[in-house]
């Protein structure tokens, strides 16, 4: 989850987005979260780099589209910046990859004044906002944050272990830990929010709908009615029988977590 990404854009070979981080903005948004920086300009970059460090952001970099790919496949990043026109694999076809890989991903496109054809194009490629250079500091912090707000799933970080009869979800390494000796279980994304989201609403019955929406970020359709189910029935095998016994499947309601 995580999980989004800003693109930035420039054709004329200026650097764009660069001077337009004016040093007088006062405004900072302290947060926390892992920030993906995908940008072939250095100096861009580096300045990009520098607001979200000053705003209490983690950041990863990336210097072409297969260096951001391979970040996002290593890591779970919370938003990712990302250059509408690196080399090797372009923003746009980034966009397409996020929305198939990582759905739950947020978007915002950065892109130069005039270019609202490749922000449209963007936007429909699943981007959720854009900034136009130039602009202030203040102003991309504002956007991060709003966009990270309305993230259907986020890593939060620090956030306390939960506990299952017999063991524990451990939020820093995304594994199932039991007391019964048996060895931690590495869950998949999407297994351990799954699995995250059933303990945290222990004993309310929860909608596929409900589960495709804050786990996934996406809303029901024909082809997803399996994906719930599929994720799920991973998930049972993992942490066997004697702890997905308290996943409970309610008839033509959804899913619950019976704790005892």
């Amino acid at each position: 989850m995580i999980r989004g990404f800003i693109a930035s854009s420039c054709r004329d070979g200026n650097r764009c987005g660069f001077a337009e981080f004016r040093a007088d903005d006062s405004l900072f948004l302290m947060a926390e979260g892992l920030i993906l920086v995908a940008e072939d300009d250095e100096a861009i970059r580096h300045a990009l780099v520098d607001v979200l460090v000053a705003g209490g952001y983690d950041v990863l970099q990336a210097a072409d589209g297969e260096e951001a790919l391979a970040h996002l496949l290593a890591q779970e990043v919370d938003l990712a910046l990302l250059d509408l026109n690196m080399p090797k694999i372009n923003g746009f076809r980034l966009l397409r990859i996020i929305a198939k890989e990582y759905p739950g991903l947020p978007s915002i496109i950065l892109s130069a004044y005039g270019e609202e054809r490749e922000r449209v194009k963007g936007l429909e490629l699943g981007a959720d906002d854009y900034v136009v250079k130039p602009f202030s500091r203040a102003e991309l912090l504002a956007r991060i944050a709003a966009v990270l707000r309305r993230s259907p799933v986020r890593r939060v970080r620090g956030a306390k272990s939960l506990l299952f009869p017999g063991g524990r979800l451990n939020p820093e390494t995304r594994c199932a830990e039991f007391e019964d000796g048996r060895l931690p279980v590495s869950l998949r994304d999407k297994e351990y929010d799954l699995f995250h989201y059933l303990l945290s609403h222990s004993g309310r019955v929860i909608s596929q709908e409900e589960l495709l929406l804050r786990v996934w970020g996406r809303h029901t359709s024909a082809s997803e009615t399996r994906t719930v189910a599929v994720t799920l029935a991973r998930l049972r095998e993992k942490i066997g029988d004697r702890v997905a016994s308290h996943i409970k499947n309610v008839r033509g309601r959804g899913y619950t977590w019976e704790a005892s």
